[in-house]
């Protein structure tokens, strides 16, 4: 096809396959709240009691006399009535929204609106992902080539598996190989197509072994620790069933692991060893000094395996008793250890408890006994635990571990990625964290549509689970207890629990790499790290230093984990340094030069938190251990900011961001222009607010909120002290 036939066909699909939809009014003097975003379309603009309550296929909106609530449809977990006139919203991320109205028949208007719109969609290209991203690219069709990739991951993330098996050293000549039996997803859907595996297994043999192992998921080796040659595995369950099945294949499969690990790191040792022996007969040394066994160089597979190998450790996420149940199911287990994780049915339990005392108006008296009985943290510190045991076989006993629970989609990713985030600094840096999660979560099924509830036809509320936040919030931990280890901060992984279920973007939709594949995902949808990108300063860490801890060592214990207030608790909120905006296309109406330069003080809640974001309290009530070093730090910060200025990738719309005074979110997308002079920020702000707010307020609310990061930073420095 020639480039005007492609254009004409995008044309076609951004117009005809995602139309807009007729706006209806309650009242012909209301208005559309908010600016909209490429594809998006207005439904429904009302009044409730004391608020303006707007519907889109993409956002809720409800406008406050103080406050402004959004939030993404599919971020809305369910919509019920209460007290006749209130309607009562649970959102997937622990939030709930309460609108009251003046009439009950208002009420169930609004709730068979709000109950249509949060259905599963019946096909994928429902979800608004596809539309605005089509949108995006027939507005600036003509500009495709020079800003196409804006919202695309970098390549470190398209080039994911053959950089990380160049960076973790993997012996591919030797002792490991890269088998392609899952090509095209042939062996299993759940895989990706490429795996390692030891040099000397076969096809064959894996075929043998995929019938054994829980949905065809075998055991592939995931991650190698540089320093001494330990690997991580990861599997489903054997299908051991009553009868006590056993497969030769599968067995050896195991074993060979671990002897793969002792033919790399001898073959390491051999290198190392070359060397030093140069270095000593040129010194005048002696060859009859110098023992080692050259088995290795003259064999090959898994006759070359001369030394011992370190015993394999193999990991059960699961508690015996479940393992042991399992068994009745066809599943079952080897001669594990046993790491008593609960299943996704306890921890959805877990968090509906969590959520319901979050909410809870006003604040229970008995707020920490109603949090331990939630058993959130409880959750927490077993799945810490877990892999600081992965950590503490692979670093210190230098023994290859092999990982699973029941199908190795849940527990098996929790695990496996936060033992790898603590044992790589790599993966603690903003592109390796990237890398990590489309490596452990994406790649290898974590099933994201059924546990998000944003699949096609995902009704079955059995399915679902918060169980890539409950990980999320463990790497909150850790940022707490090792501040500055970690390149981004709080306000990445809280973007990145609000972009895991906004379906803004489509890197989390699907149950697997190869329903991507075939919905073209990558293709028609924006990738959510093009705003969580390495160059985006909103999300850098301060205090990050890459000469930190290599291997971290976290405290488990339940008495040292903290709740994640930011993302379960309607107050509270990191700060970020930038406007609400969100993606690589400025907004419609604007030019792209009328691009916001300043930043706005943000909270993030789906309730009334104005005083959290209240830029008439002076800066100076501001407690500060050093305000030397505040200012100094406020310049800094200032200085970043300008130099930002019209950088491509801030996320089009914070979905859930409260604006004061009933402020709309700032440009609601990015431009794609760079280097915008500064004065033309008052015509977007002037756009985009309501009310006849000064330049001055919100350069002064952009100075508190600075202020008060400042001070968590530096509350944080002393929490590294702590923490020793």
């Amino acid at each position: 096809q020639d480039e005007e036939t492609q254009h004409s066909l995008e044309c076609i699909q951004a117009n005809q396959i995602f139309p807009r939809k007729q706006l209806i009014r309650e009242d012909e003097n209301l208005q559309v709240p908010f600016i909209e975003l490429h594809g998006e379309s207005t439904e429904y603009v009302g009044r409730a009691e004391d608020a303006i309550i707007a519907l889109s296929n993409y956002r809720l909106h409800i406008k406050f006399k103080e406050s402004v609530v959004n939030v993404p449809l599919q971020l809305i977990e369910s919509v019920e009535c209460r007290d006749i006139f209130q309607l009562h919203l649970t959102c997937k991320d622990c939030k709930v929204i309460r609108c009251q109205f003046s009439t009950f028949e208002q009420c169930q208007d609004w709730l068979k609106r709000l109950n249509n719109a949060i259905r599963p969609p019946s096909k994928i290209e429902d979800l608004f992902s596809f539309a605005y991203h089509a949108w995006c690219m027939e507005v600036y069709a003509s500009e495709k080539e020079q800003h196409g990739d804006l919202c695309r991951p970098g390549e470190h993330v398209t080039s994911r598996f053959k950089n990380e098996v160049e960076r973790m050293g993997f012996d591919m000549n030797n002792a490991w190989r890269i088998s392609n039996i899952n090509e095209k997803y042939k062996l299993c859907g759940s895989y990706p197509q490429e795996i390692i595996v030891p040099a000397w297994i076969t096809d064959k043999e894996l075929e043998s072994v995929a019938s054994f192992r829980s949905w065809k998921r075998i055991p592939a080796v995931v991650y190698r620790h540089q320093p001494n040659g330990a690997v991580i595995s990861r599997c489903g369950q054997p299908e051991v069933s009553w009868w006590g099945w056993r497969n030769a294949d599968d067995e050896h499969l195991v074993q060979s692991v671990a002897k793969a690990c002792a033919s790399d790191s001898r073959s390491n040792s051999n290198k190392l060893m070359n060397g030093n022996c140069s270095r000593d007969f040129s010194n005048g040394g002696d060859l009859s000094d110098v023992e080692f066994d050259s088995s290795i160089s003259n064999a090959s597979g898994a006759e070359s395996l001369a030394i011992q190998p370190q015993k394999l450790l193999i990991l059960d996420a699961r508690s015996y008793a479940a393992a042991v149940a399992n068994r009745a199911k066809g599943g079952g287990c080897e001669c594990p250890v046993f790491m008593g994780m609960a299943n996704i049915h306890s921890i959805r339990k877990s968090f509906q408890s969590l959520r319901l005392l979050c909410t809870q108006m006003p604040d229970p008296g008995n707020w920490l006994s109603a949090l331990e009985s939630t058993k959130w943290l409880q959750h927490l510190s077993v799945l810490l635990k877990s892999a600081l045991l992965v950590v503490h076989a692979v670093d210190r006993d230098q023994r290859p571990v092999l990982v699973h629970c029941s199908d190795g989609w849940d527990r098996t990713p929790q695990i496996v990625a936060l033992a790898k985030l603590l044992l790589d600094p790599y993966y603690r840096t903003t592109e390796g964290f990237q890398v990590l999660v489309e490596t452990e979560w994406l790649d290898f099924g974590h099933k994201f549509a059924d546990r998000c509830g944003h699949g096609e036809n995902s009704d079955d509320l059995n399915e679902r689970c918060p169980v890539f936040l409950q990980w999320l919030d463990c790497v909150h931990q850790l940022q707490r207890q090792f501040p500055c280890s970690f390149e981004f901060n709080e306000a990445f992984l809280v973007k990145l629990v609000q972009h895991t279920y906004s379906c803004l973007f489509g890197t989390f939709l699907c149950n697997n790499a190869k329903e991507r594949g075939e919905k073209h995902t990558q293709e028609r949808t924006c990738s959510v790290w093009s705003l969580l990108r390495a160059a985006n300063k909103a999300f850098k860490n301060l205090l990050y230093s890459s000469q930190s801890e290599s291997v971290l060592y976290p405290v488990c214990h339940v008495r040292n984990l903290m709740l994640w207030s930011a993302v379960y608790l309607p107050c509270s909120s990191p700060s970020t340094p930038a406007d609400d905006t969100c993606a690589p296309y400025p907004v419609p109406g604007s030019s792209p030069e009328d691009q916001p330069l300043g930043r706005l003080p943000k909270t993030r809640s789906f309730d009334n938190l104005t005083t959290a974001c209240d830029s008439s309290v002076p800066t100076t009530n501001r407690r500060s251990s050093d305000p030397s070093l505040n200012e100094k730090w406020q310049e800094h910060r200032r200085s970043l900011e300008l130099s930002s200025l019209g950088n491509p990738g801030d996320d089009p719309f914070d979905g859930d961001s409260l604006s004061k005074q009933g402020r709309a979110p700032v440009g609601a997308e990015l431009s794609v222009a760079a280097g915008v002079a500064e004065g033309q920020m008052e015509n977007i702000l002037q756009e985009a607010t309501k009310d006849d707010v000064g330049l001055e307020e919100h350069v002064r609310g952009s100075l508190e909120t600075v202020a008060k990061e400042d001070e968590i930073a530096l509350d944080k420095n002393r929490a590294e002290n702590l923490y020793g």
